[in-house]
Protein backbone atom coordinates (compact mmCIF):
# COMPACT_ATOMS: atom_id res chain seq x y z
CA UNK A 1 0.00 0.00 0.00
CA UNK A 2 1.49 3.37 -0.96
CA UNK A 3 1.69 6.39 1.34
CA UNK A 4 -1.26 8.21 -0.28
CA UNK A 5 -3.55 5.19 0.13
CA UNK A 6 -2.51 4.82 3.75
CA UNK A 7 -3.25 8.46 4.45
CA UNK A 8 -6.65 8.24 2.77
CA UNK A 9 -7.49 5.11 4.74
CA UNK A 10 -6.58 6.72 8.05
CA UNK A 11 -8.59 9.86 7.30
CA UNK A 12 -11.57 7.72 6.34
CA UNK A 13 -11.22 5.81 9.60
CA UNK A 14 -11.29 9.08 11.55
CA UNK A 15 -14.42 10.27 9.77
CA UNK A 16 -16.24 6.94 9.81
CA UNK A 17 -19.15 7.21 12.25
CA UNK A 18 -19.75 3.47 12.38
CA UNK A 19 -22.90 2.04 13.88
CA UNK A 20 -24.40 2.31 17.35
CA UNK A 21 -24.93 -0.95 19.16
CA UNK A 22 -27.56 -1.23 21.86
CA UNK A 23 -31.29 -0.44 21.82
CA UNK A 24 -32.61 3.00 20.94
CA UNK A 25 -34.90 4.49 23.58
CA UNK A 26 -38.66 4.23 23.21
CA UNK A 27 -41.03 5.47 25.93
CA UNK A 28 -42.92 2.56 27.52
CA UNK A 29 -46.69 2.55 27.44
CA UNK A 30 -48.23 3.73 30.71
CA UNK A 31 -51.94 3.82 29.92
CA UNK A 32 -52.04 7.52 30.82
CA UNK A 33 -54.42 8.64 28.10
CA UNK A 34 -57.76 9.37 29.81
CA UNK A 35 -59.27 11.77 32.31
CA UNK A 36 -58.51 11.42 35.98
CA UNK A 37 -60.95 9.65 38.22
CA UNK A 38 -63.11 12.29 39.95
CA UNK A 39 -61.60 14.88 37.60
CA UNK A 40 -64.51 15.34 35.23
CA UNK A 41 -63.91 16.80 31.79
CA UNK A 42 -61.17 19.32 31.04
CA UNK A 43 -63.58 21.34 28.91
CA UNK A 44 -62.30 23.59 26.16
CA UNK A 45 -59.48 25.15 28.20
CA UNK A 46 -55.97 23.94 27.43
CA UNK A 47 -54.60 25.31 30.74
CA UNK A 48 -54.82 23.00 33.73
CA UNK A 49 -54.52 23.69 37.45
CA UNK A 50 -51.01 22.22 37.44
CA UNK A 51 -49.91 24.75 34.78
CA UNK A 52 -50.68 27.77 36.98
CA UNK A 53 -47.81 29.72 38.52
CA UNK A 54 -47.62 29.22 42.29
CA UNK A 55 -48.12 32.95 42.86
CA UNK A 56 -51.59 32.71 41.31
CA UNK A 57 -52.47 29.79 43.60
CA UNK A 58 -51.21 31.17 46.91
CA UNK A 59 -52.65 34.65 47.54
CA UNK A 60 -51.45 35.34 51.10
CA UNK A 61 -48.56 37.88 50.94
CA UNK A 62 -46.92 36.39 54.05
CA UNK A 63 -46.99 32.92 52.49
CA UNK A 64 -45.58 34.23 49.22
CA UNK A 65 -42.70 35.88 51.10
CA UNK A 66 -41.95 32.61 52.89
CA UNK A 67 -41.87 30.70 49.61
CA UNK A 68 -39.56 33.27 48.01
CA UNK A 69 -37.26 33.06 51.03
CA UNK A 70 -37.27 29.28 50.90
CA UNK A 71 -36.47 29.19 47.18
CA UNK A 72 -33.53 31.51 47.78
CA UNK A 73 -32.08 29.97 50.94
CA UNK A 74 -33.22 26.37 51.40
CA UNK A 75 -30.20 24.08 51.71
CA UNK A 76 -31.82 21.09 49.99
CA UNK A 77 -32.47 23.24 46.93
CA UNK A 78 -28.87 24.47 46.93
CA UNK A 79 -27.66 20.88 47.12
CA UNK A 80 -29.91 19.96 44.18
CA UNK A 81 -28.48 22.86 42.17
CA UNK A 82 -24.97 21.62 42.95
CA UNK A 83 -25.90 18.16 41.69
CA UNK A 84 -26.94 19.73 38.39
CA UNK A 85 -23.52 21.35 38.05
CA UNK A 86 -21.86 18.00 38.77
CA UNK A 87 -23.95 16.36 36.04
CA UNK A 88 -23.04 19.14 33.61
CA UNK A 89 -19.35 18.59 34.32
CA UNK A 90 -19.74 14.84 33.84
CA UNK A 91 -21.45 15.36 30.48
CA UNK A 92 -18.68 17.71 29.34
CA UNK A 93 -16.12 15.09 30.36
CA UNK A 94 -17.86 12.32 28.42
CA UNK A 95 -18.32 14.53 25.36
CA UNK A 96 -14.60 15.33 25.30
CA UNK A 97 -13.93 11.70 24.38
CA UNK A 98 -15.58 12.28 20.99
CA UNK A 99 -12.65 14.47 19.85
CA UNK A 100 -8.93 13.65 19.93
CA UNK A 101 -6.75 14.83 22.81
CA UNK A 102 -3.75 16.76 21.51
CA UNK A 103 -0.69 17.89 23.40
CA UNK A 104 2.71 19.43 22.77
CA UNK A 105 6.03 18.47 24.26
CA UNK A 106 9.73 19.12 24.20
CA UNK A 107 12.55 16.77 25.11
CA UNK A 108 16.29 17.30 25.31
CA UNK A 109 19.13 14.94 26.14
CA UNK A 110 22.86 15.29 26.86
CA UNK A 111 25.12 12.29 27.33
CA UNK A 112 28.47 10.58 26.84
CA UNK A 113 29.14 7.30 24.99
CA UNK A 114 32.25 5.13 25.18
CA UNK A 115 32.65 2.64 22.32
CA UNK A 116 35.72 0.43 22.76
CA UNK A 117 35.25 -1.34 19.45
CA UNK A 118 35.00 1.85 17.44
CA UNK A 119 36.47 4.72 19.46
CA UNK A 120 35.42 7.18 16.75
CA UNK A 121 31.85 6.73 17.93
CA UNK A 122 32.75 7.67 21.46
CA UNK A 123 32.19 11.13 22.86
CA UNK A 124 29.53 13.52 24.01
CA UNK A 125 26.20 13.68 22.28
CA UNK A 126 23.20 15.98 22.31
CA UNK A 127 19.63 15.65 20.96
CA UNK A 128 16.53 17.86 21.02
CA UNK A 129 12.98 17.31 19.88
CA UNK A 130 9.59 19.08 19.91
CA UNK A 131 6.38 17.31 18.94
CA UNK A 132 2.63 17.77 18.55
CA UNK A 133 0.97 14.54 19.67
CA UNK A 134 -2.51 13.07 19.38
CA UNK A 135 -2.88 10.76 22.33
CA UNK A 136 -4.57 7.37 22.19
CA UNK A 137 -7.87 8.31 20.50
CA UNK A 138 -10.63 5.73 20.38
CA UNK A 139 -12.61 5.76 17.15
CA UNK A 140 -16.27 5.52 18.16
CA UNK A 141 -16.99 2.87 15.54
CA UNK A 142 -19.57 0.99 17.64
CA UNK A 143 -21.13 4.02 19.30
CA UNK A 144 -19.80 3.33 22.79
CA UNK A 145 -18.84 6.94 23.40
CA UNK A 146 -22.06 8.23 21.85
CA UNK A 147 -24.08 5.91 24.08
CA UNK A 148 -22.04 7.13 27.07
CA UNK A 149 -22.83 10.68 26.02
CA UNK A 150 -26.52 9.75 25.73
CA UNK A 151 -26.48 8.32 29.25
CA UNK A 152 -24.62 11.34 30.67
CA UNK A 153 -27.07 13.75 29.03
CA UNK A 154 -30.04 11.83 30.44
CA UNK A 155 -28.37 11.90 33.85
CA UNK A 156 -28.01 15.67 33.54
CA UNK A 157 -31.67 16.05 32.61
CA UNK A 158 -32.59 13.80 35.54
CA UNK A 159 -30.60 16.01 37.91
CA UNK A 160 -32.37 19.09 36.53
CA UNK A 161 -35.72 17.39 37.12
CA UNK A 162 -34.48 16.52 40.59
CA UNK A 163 -33.88 20.20 41.28
CA UNK A 164 -37.39 21.01 40.05
CA UNK A 165 -38.76 18.22 42.22
CA UNK A 166 -37.04 19.71 45.27
CA UNK A 167 -38.48 23.13 44.37
CA UNK A 168 -41.96 21.70 43.94
CA UNK A 169 -41.78 19.82 47.24
CA UNK A 170 -40.37 22.87 49.01
CA UNK A 171 -43.22 25.11 47.86
CA UNK A 172 -45.83 22.53 48.86
CA UNK A 173 -44.08 21.94 52.20
CA UNK A 174 -43.94 25.64 53.06
CA UNK A 175 -47.57 26.14 52.03
CA UNK A 176 -48.78 23.17 54.07
CA UNK A 177 -46.77 24.15 57.16
CA UNK A 178 -47.93 27.78 56.95
CA UNK A 179 -51.58 26.85 56.50
CA UNK A 180 -51.31 24.41 59.41
CA UNK A 181 -49.78 27.23 61.47
CA UNK A 182 -52.71 29.52 60.66
CA UNK A 183 -55.15 26.72 61.57
CA UNK A 184 -53.34 26.25 64.89
CA UNK A 185 -53.66 30.00 65.44
CA UNK A 186 -57.40 29.59 65.00
CA UNK A 187 -57.48 26.63 67.40
CA UNK A 188 -55.55 28.74 69.91
CA UNK A 189 -58.10 31.55 69.58
CA UNK A 190 -60.95 29.05 70.05
CA UNK A 191 -59.25 27.57 73.12
CA UNK A 192 -58.59 30.96 74.69
CA UNK A 193 -62.17 32.03 74.05
CA UNK A 194 -63.41 28.78 75.55
CA UNK A 195 -61.11 29.17 78.58
CA UNK A 196 -62.40 32.66 79.22
CA UNK A 197 -66.04 31.50 79.02
CA UNK A 198 -65.32 28.55 81.30
CA UNK A 199 -63.53 30.74 83.83
CA UNK A 200 -66.57 33.01 83.94
CA UNK A 201 -68.79 29.96 84.38
CA UNK A 202 -66.43 28.68 87.10
CA UNK A 203 -66.77 31.97 88.99
CA UNK A 204 -70.55 31.79 88.68
CA UNK A 205 -70.70 28.20 89.93
CA UNK A 206 -68.42 29.04 92.87
CA UNK A 207 -70.66 31.94 93.83
CA UNK A 208 -73.75 29.75 93.53
CA UNK A 209 -72.09 27.07 95.68
CA UNK A 210 -71.32 29.62 98.38
CA UNK A 211 -74.93 30.78 98.23
CA UNK A 212 -76.20 27.24 98.53
CA UNK A 213 -77.64 27.14 95.02
CA UNK A 214 -75.10 24.63 93.64
CA UNK A 215 -73.28 21.66 95.08
CA UNK A 216 -69.53 21.22 95.43
CA UNK A 217 -69.40 18.60 92.63
CA UNK A 218 -70.61 21.32 90.23
CA UNK A 219 -67.63 23.47 91.22
CA UNK A 220 -65.23 20.57 90.61
CA UNK A 221 -66.80 19.90 87.23
CA UNK A 222 -66.31 23.56 86.34
CA UNK A 223 -62.69 23.20 87.42
CA UNK A 224 -62.36 20.26 85.01
CA UNK A 225 -63.57 22.38 82.11
CA UNK A 226 -61.11 25.17 82.92
CA UNK A 227 -58.19 22.73 83.24
CA UNK A 228 -59.06 21.04 79.93
CA UNK A 229 -59.05 24.37 78.08
CA UNK A 230 -55.81 25.42 79.76
CA UNK A 231 -54.14 22.12 78.76
CA UNK A 232 -55.38 22.51 75.19
CA UNK A 233 -53.87 26.00 75.00
CA UNK A 234 -50.48 24.77 76.18
CA UNK A 235 -50.52 21.91 73.67
CA UNK A 236 -51.43 24.21 70.79
CA UNK A 237 -48.78 26.76 71.78
CA UNK A 238 -46.18 23.97 71.68
CA UNK A 239 -47.34 22.92 68.19
CA UNK A 240 -47.28 26.52 66.98
CA UNK A 241 -43.68 26.96 68.14
CA UNK A 242 -42.65 23.72 66.42
CA UNK A 243 -44.38 24.75 63.18
CA UNK A 244 -42.52 28.07 63.29
CA UNK A 245 -39.27 26.16 63.71
CA UNK A 246 -40.19 23.92 60.78
CA UNK A 247 -40.96 26.88 58.54
CA UNK A 248 -37.73 28.59 59.57
CA UNK A 249 -35.73 25.51 58.58
CA UNK A 250 -37.55 25.25 55.24
CA UNK A 251 -36.68 28.89 54.60
CA UNK A 252 -33.02 28.26 55.37
CA UNK A 253 -32.77 30.26 58.59
CA UNK A 254 -32.43 29.66 62.31
CA UNK A 255 -35.66 29.07 64.29
CA UNK A 256 -37.55 32.33 64.67
CA UNK A 257 -41.03 33.80 64.73
CA UNK A 258 -43.09 33.65 61.54
CA UNK A 259 -44.99 36.64 60.22
CA UNK A 260 -48.71 35.97 59.84
CA UNK A 261 -50.91 37.00 56.95
CA UNK A 262 -54.46 36.04 56.17
CA UNK A 263 -56.55 33.87 58.48
CA UNK A 264 -57.10 30.25 57.49
CA UNK A 265 -60.67 31.12 56.52
CA UNK A 266 -59.50 33.90 54.17
CA UNK A 267 -56.76 32.16 52.14
CA UNK A 268 -58.72 32.09 48.88
CA UNK A 269 -57.03 28.88 47.69
CA UNK A 270 -59.41 27.30 45.19
CA UNK A 271 -59.13 24.98 42.21
CA UNK A 272 -59.40 27.51 39.41
CA UNK A 273 -58.64 25.26 36.41
CA UNK A 274 -59.42 21.65 35.38
CA UNK A 275 -57.16 18.72 36.15
CA UNK A 276 -56.69 17.84 32.47
CA UNK A 277 -55.64 14.50 31.01
CA UNK A 278 -53.62 11.84 32.75
CA UNK A 279 -51.09 11.96 29.91
CA UNK A 280 -50.30 15.55 30.88
CA UNK A 281 -48.55 14.29 34.00
CA UNK A 282 -45.71 13.01 31.81
CA UNK A 283 -44.93 16.59 30.87
CA UNK A 284 -45.71 18.36 34.17
CA UNK A 285 -44.53 16.21 37.08
CA UNK A 286 -40.78 16.46 37.75
CA UNK A 287 -40.67 13.04 39.43
CA UNK A 288 -42.15 11.39 36.32
CA UNK A 289 -39.74 13.28 34.04
CA UNK A 290 -36.83 12.40 36.34
CA UNK A 291 -37.78 8.72 36.35
CA UNK A 292 -37.97 8.67 32.55
CA UNK A 293 -34.53 10.23 32.17
CA UNK A 294 -33.07 7.60 34.48
CA UNK A 295 -34.67 5.03 32.18
CA UNK A 296 -33.09 6.71 29.14
CA UNK A 297 -29.68 6.59 30.84
CA UNK A 298 -30.08 2.92 31.81
CA UNK A 299 -31.12 2.08 28.25
CA UNK A 300 -28.04 3.81 26.80
CA UNK A 301 -25.67 1.97 29.14
CA UNK A 302 -26.69 -1.31 27.50
CA UNK A 303 -25.02 -0.09 24.29
CA UNK A 304 -21.90 0.90 26.22
CA UNK A 305 -21.66 -2.59 27.73
CA UNK A 306 -22.29 -4.31 24.39
CA UNK A 307 -19.59 -2.22 22.69
CA UNK A 308 -17.05 -3.52 25.21
CA UNK A 309 -17.41 -6.96 23.58
CA UNK A 310 -16.35 -5.65 20.16
CA UNK A 311 -12.95 -4.66 18.73
CA UNK A 312 -11.55 -1.37 19.99
CA UNK A 313 -10.04 0.83 17.27
CA UNK A 314 -7.75 3.61 18.39
CA UNK A 315 -5.31 6.01 16.73
CA UNK A 316 -2.10 7.66 17.81
CA UNK A 317 -0.32 10.34 15.83
CA UNK A 318 2.48 12.82 16.25
CA UNK A 319 4.43 15.37 14.20
CA UNK A 320 7.50 17.23 15.27
CA UNK A 321 11.02 18.57 14.88
CA UNK A 322 14.35 17.08 15.95
CA UNK A 323 18.03 18.05 15.83
CA UNK A 324 21.35 17.35 17.49
CA UNK A 325 21.72 20.95 18.50
CA UNK A 326 19.21 23.19 20.21
CA UNK A 327 19.92 26.08 17.81
CA UNK A 328 19.22 23.84 14.82
CA UNK A 329 15.84 22.89 16.32
CA UNK A 330 14.65 26.32 15.24
CA UNK A 331 16.90 27.07 12.23
CA UNK A 332 17.27 23.77 10.38
CA UNK A 333 15.50 20.89 12.16
CA UNK A 334 14.65 17.44 10.96
CA UNK A 335 10.93 17.06 10.44
CA UNK A 336 8.80 13.96 10.95
CA UNK A 337 5.20 12.76 11.37
CA UNK A 338 3.64 9.43 12.11
CA UNK A 339 0.17 8.02 12.54
CA UNK A 340 -1.01 4.53 13.23
CA UNK A 341 -4.14 2.62 14.16
CA UNK A 342 -4.41 -0.02 16.89
CA UNK A 343 -7.08 -2.70 16.98
CA UNK A 344 -7.67 -4.77 20.12
CA UNK A 345 -10.27 -7.44 20.80
CA UNK A 346 -10.98 -9.00 24.20
CA UNK A 347 -10.63 -12.78 23.97
CA UNK A 348 -11.01 -13.92 27.56
CA UNK A 349 -12.25 -11.83 30.49
CA UNK A 350 -13.73 -14.54 32.67
CA UNK A 351 -17.27 -13.57 31.67
CA UNK A 352 -16.91 -10.06 33.08
CA UNK A 353 -17.98 -8.24 29.90
CA UNK A 354 -21.00 -10.44 29.22
CA UNK A 355 -22.02 -10.13 32.85
CA UNK A 356 -21.83 -6.38 32.37
CA UNK A 357 -24.30 -6.58 29.49
CA UNK A 358 -26.70 -8.71 31.54
CA UNK A 359 -26.38 -6.31 34.45
CA UNK A 360 -27.16 -3.23 32.35
CA UNK A 361 -30.18 -4.96 30.81
CA UNK A 362 -31.49 -5.80 34.27
CA UNK A 363 -30.84 -2.21 35.40
CA UNK A 364 -32.85 -1.00 32.41
CA UNK A 365 -35.74 -3.32 33.37
CA UNK A 366 -35.59 -1.98 36.92
CA UNK A 367 -35.66 1.62 35.66
CA UNK A 368 -38.66 0.86 33.46
CA UNK A 369 -40.54 -0.68 36.37
CA UNK A 370 -39.70 2.38 38.49
CA UNK A 371 -40.94 4.66 35.72
CA UNK A 372 -44.24 2.82 35.35
CA UNK A 373 -44.65 2.79 39.12
CA UNK A 374 -43.96 6.52 39.34
CA UNK A 375 -46.63 7.23 36.71
CA UNK A 376 -49.19 5.04 38.49
CA UNK A 377 -48.40 6.65 41.83
CA UNK A 378 -48.82 10.08 40.25
CA UNK A 379 -52.24 9.09 38.90
CA UNK A 380 -53.27 7.84 42.32
CA UNK A 381 -52.11 11.02 44.07
CA UNK A 382 -54.09 13.19 41.66
CA UNK A 383 -57.23 11.06 42.04
CA UNK A 384 -56.91 11.08 45.84
CA UNK A 385 -56.51 14.87 45.85
CA UNK A 386 -59.45 15.35 43.49
CA UNK A 387 -61.82 13.35 45.69
CA UNK A 388 -60.53 15.22 48.75
CA UNK A 389 -61.19 18.56 47.08
CA UNK A 390 -64.70 17.49 46.06
CA UNK A 391 -65.62 16.22 49.54
CA UNK A 392 -63.77 18.47 51.98
CA UNK A 393 -65.88 21.55 51.29
CA UNK A 394 -68.97 19.57 52.24
CA UNK A 395 -67.26 18.25 55.36
CA UNK A 396 -66.31 21.78 56.39
CA UNK A 397 -69.87 22.99 55.86
CA UNK A 398 -71.27 20.06 57.86
CA UNK A 399 -68.91 20.64 60.78
CA UNK A 400 -69.90 24.30 60.69
CA UNK A 401 -73.54 23.32 61.11
CA UNK A 402 -72.56 21.12 64.05
CA UNK A 403 -70.86 24.12 65.70
CA UNK A 404 -73.97 26.27 65.18
CA UNK A 405 -76.24 23.59 66.63
CA UNK A 406 -73.92 22.93 69.59
CA UNK A 407 -73.71 26.67 70.34
CA UNK A 408 -77.51 26.98 70.50
CA UNK A 409 -77.79 23.79 72.55
CA UNK A 410 -75.22 25.01 75.11
CA UNK A 411 -76.99 28.35 75.47
CA UNK A 412 -80.28 26.57 76.14
CA UNK A 413 -78.73 24.08 78.59
CA UNK A 414 -77.00 26.89 80.52
CA UNK A 415 -80.29 28.79 80.72
CA UNK A 416 -82.13 25.76 82.08
CA UNK A 417 -79.30 25.13 84.56
CA UNK A 418 -79.51 28.68 85.87
CA UNK A 419 -83.26 28.14 86.30
CA UNK A 420 -82.55 24.92 88.18
CA UNK A 421 -84.22 22.68 85.61
CA UNK A 422 -81.13 20.57 84.79
CA UNK A 423 -77.84 19.47 86.36
CA UNK A 424 -74.43 20.88 85.66
CA UNK A 425 -73.46 17.55 84.08
CA UNK A 426 -75.56 18.53 81.07
CA UNK A 427 -73.70 21.84 80.86
CA UNK A 428 -70.38 20.01 81.18
CA UNK A 429 -71.22 17.55 78.40
CA UNK A 430 -72.51 20.17 75.94
CA UNK A 431 -69.61 22.53 76.64
CA UNK A 432 -67.10 19.78 75.91
CA UNK A 433 -68.96 18.80 72.76
CA UNK A 434 -69.03 22.39 71.50
CA UNK A 435 -65.29 22.82 72.12
CA UNK A 436 -64.53 19.60 70.22
CA UNK A 437 -66.89 20.61 67.39
CA UNK A 438 -65.16 23.99 66.98
CA UNK A 439 -61.75 22.33 66.81
CA UNK A 440 -63.04 19.79 64.24
CA UNK A 441 -64.45 22.63 62.17
CA UNK A 442 -61.08 24.41 62.17
CA UNK A 443 -59.33 21.18 61.11
CA UNK A 444 -61.90 20.59 58.38
CA UNK A 445 -61.10 24.04 57.02
CA UNK A 446 -57.39 23.13 57.04
CA UNK A 447 -58.14 19.85 55.23
CA UNK A 448 -60.05 21.83 52.62
CA UNK A 449 -57.17 24.16 51.75
CA UNK A 450 -54.37 21.60 52.07
CA UNK A 451 -56.26 19.29 49.69
CA UNK A 452 -55.88 22.02 47.07
CA UNK A 453 -52.16 22.27 47.89
CA UNK A 454 -51.86 18.50 47.46
CA UNK A 455 -53.75 18.60 44.15
CA UNK A 456 -51.58 21.41 42.83
CA UNK A 457 -48.43 19.46 43.67
CA UNK A 458 -49.87 16.16 42.37
CA UNK A 459 -50.68 17.79 39.03
CA UNK A 460 -47.08 18.95 38.69
CA UNK A 461 -47.54 22.55 39.83
CA UNK A 462 -44.97 24.52 41.77
CA UNK A 463 -41.95 24.94 39.51
CA UNK A 464 -40.97 27.29 36.69
CA UNK A 465 -41.88 25.57 33.42
CA UNK A 466 -40.26 28.36 31.37
CA UNK A 467 -36.89 26.83 32.25
CA UNK A 468 -37.69 23.56 30.48
CA UNK A 469 -36.16 23.17 26.99
CA UNK A 470 -38.07 21.90 24.01
CA UNK A 471 -38.26 18.25 22.89
CA UNK A 472 -34.98 16.48 23.47
CA UNK A 473 -33.27 13.96 21.21
CA UNK A 474 -31.50 11.69 23.70
CA UNK A 475 -29.09 10.39 21.02
CA UNK A 476 -27.42 13.77 20.55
Amino acid sequence: MNSISLKAGLVSLLLLPGCMVGPDYSRPSTGANSFFRFGGSSGSSSKTFGDLDWRSVYRDPALRDLIEEGLANNQDRKAAAARVIQAQANLASVRSRLVPSIGVGYGGELGDVTNKINPALSGDYESHGAALTMFDYEVDFWGKIRRSNEAAKAQLLASEEGERLVQQGLIAGIATAYLTLREQDEELAISKRTLKARQESQSLISAREKGGQSALPDVKQADVLVAEADAAIRQIEKQIAQLENQLSALCGRAPSAIRRGRAISDQGIVVSAPAGLQAGLLARRPDVRLSEQLLVAANARIGVAQAELLPRISLTASAGLSSNDFADLVKDPNRYWKIGPTVSLPLFTGGRLRAGVVGTQAARDEAEADYRGTVLQAMREVSDSLVSCSKNAGIREATGRVVDARTVALDLIQETFVNGATSYLDVLYNDQQLFAAELRHARARLDEVTAVVDLYRALGGGWDKSSVPGPIDPTK
